[in-house]
């Protein structure tokens, strides 16, 4: 007896550094985490303001020079017909131009225009709004002939093709600053989606090595439990202990389950924002984009290619990969829960309930042409009825999801009684699983054969998990090819497996 405590001395100390190691290695993960995120929600904010901006001064632009051709109509219309009805919209346009101008001076010196450049724009305008000024007053003094001579001079017309040479510097500025924005921007979600990748691996990781820790101790525990109850029946009390603290291991591993569990939620969310802020930002320069004139310009034509394919399609994955993400989330969750639950036995006639179990699966049934029979009476027992509905309507759905086209599906449901045990069998003729896949289906995140149908790998881990909770297990039989065999065994009542526990 002695030796047997001592070989388990150096197990007990592997378990209490293990699970704090694990659980710091799980807040590093999440805390990396939130830090890339908020680090590349930064970037992709930076990028994308830079990129409205170029959008911005680019409509500005065109505002302005629109605002200076209105300002012209007027002046035109009213020098050539005295009506004073221009006046109004003439008016409007000159005020619109010149206030549009300081606020499209301001954002083209941010952006790093040539001053030179900027004064000269400066420039033009003022000498239009005075050639406009000059002819309008000649006209209102009555010097019409004045005024229509100044405009027959060209001068005007120099005036605004120099201003619209100035306007396609502007475009060719904000074109190329918003294009190196977006490419700035695709890096940022590269980046992103290997990251998520890598953290969602990593998280992975460690719950599997916790939940396998785990599965080691109990497998070590009962060994030893075993070997102490041959050598003496007066250790129960240090059996109990050994229990105790077990029960107290597997709750602080729960524990931990369902922290990480919730605590990757948080960052979660936020990268679903931030994806979505990305993919408004590129919506709006697409719809930019739209309303320019086409040409083979190669950067126009990658940056087109950007915002219409590669960045929608890294968005897709980001989205598909965070869907993915939460999904293993709420598994982790379920199974946390599962072991944490309080179960509570009540009778349970178990043929209504598989009755019920295949109502619900009637449409998938039908639409697969497979037949489900009840065969002979199922006995009842006493147990929880939501664990076992949530068993044999996992076994049920896979049976169905997983007939083989080749032939048409079958299923039979059948149990017996057996001492304190039920036994419920569910027998199926579908594709059948290949003898080294037999006990890996039951380890979680794993699955066997072609990956054609949903599923994370998380159900048969599940309805392990509640089978040994309402006393019993679950064993598969299959030949690949054939068709597999479910038997799911259980306490006949489950009161008399609580109050063995109890003592």
């Amino acid at each position: 007896m002695r030796r047997i405590i001592v070989s388990l001395a150096p197990f007990w100390r592997s378990m209490r550094r293990s699970v704090p190691v694990a659980l710091v290695g799980g807040i590093a993960v999440l805390v990396a985490m939130v830090a890339a995120s908020l680090f590349f929600a930064r970037e992709a904010s930076h990028d994308a303001n830079e990129a409205l901006a170029a959008v911005r001064l680019h409509a500005r632009a065109v505002q302005v020079f629109s605002a200076l051709q209105d300002a012209e109509t007027g002046q035109r219309g009213y020098l050539l017909t005295g009506d004073v009805n221009f006046l109004e919209p003439y008016e409007h346009a000159r005020s619109a131009a010149e206030s549009g101008f300081l606020s499209l001076e301001n954002q083209l010196d941010a952006l790093g225009m040539v001053r030179a450049r900027i004064e000269e724009l400066e420039g033009l305008v003022r000498d239009k709004l005075a050639e406009l000024d000059a002819t309008v007053e000649l006209y209102k003094r009555g010097d019409a002939k004045a005024a229509l001579a100044v405009v027959q001079t060209g001068r005007g017309k120099e005036l605004m093709d120099r201003i619209r040479l100035v306007m396609t510097d502007i475009e060719t500025l904000g074109t190329g600053n918003a294009k190196a924005r977006v490419a700035t921007l695709d890096n940022v979600t590269s980046w992103l989606t290997v990251f998520i990748a890598v953290s969602a691996g990593l998280l992975i990781i460690i719950v599997g090595a916790v939940l396998h820790r785990l599965v080691s101790h109990a497998v070590a525990l009962e060994s030893a439990q075993d070997a102490l109850s041959r050598v003496n029946e007066t250790l129960e009390e240090k059996v109990a202990l050994r229990t105790e603290h077990l029960q107290r291991v597997n709750a602080e591993v729960q524990s931990y389950a369902y922290i990480v569990g919730h605590d990757l939620r948080a960052p979660l969310v936020n990268i679903m924002g931030f994806t979505e802020e990305l993919n408004r930002s590129s919506e709006i320069f697409r719809t930019w984009l739209d309303r320019q004139p086409q040409s083979d310009d190669i950067d126009e034509r990658a940056a087109r290619l950007a915002v219409e394919e590669e960045i929608p399609e890294a968005l897709g994955f980001i989205r598909s990969s965070t869907r993915r993400m939460d999904l293993l989330i709420n598994q982790i969750l379920v199974l946390a829960r599962a072991g944490t639950r309080s179960m509570h036995a009540e009778y349970v006639a178990v043929g209504a309930l598989v009755g019920e179990i295949l109502d619900s699966l009637r449409h998938q049934i039908q639409e697969r042409g497979t037949e489900a029979e009840i065969v002979g009476a199922l006995p009842p027992v006493m147990t929880d009825r939501l664990a076992l509905q949530q068993i044999l309507g996992n076994l049920l759905d896979n049976a169905v999801k997983y007939s083989d086209s080749a032939r048409k599906g079958r299923i039979t449901i059948r149990g017996w009684r057996d001492g304190p045990a039920v036994f419920i069998e569910i027998r199926d003729n579908g594709r059948g699983i290949a003898d080294k896949d037999l006990e890996r289906i039951f380890e979680l995140f794993r699955r066997s054969g072609p990956q054609d149908q949903p599923g994370d790998g998380v159900g048969l881990a599940h309805v392990r998990a509640l089978a040994r909770r309402l006393g019993g297990d679950v064993k598969v039989q299959s030949i690949l090819g054939e068709g597999t065999a479910f038997t799911v065994s259980l306490a006949a009542d489950m009161r008399l497996e609580q109050k063995e526990d109890v003592k």
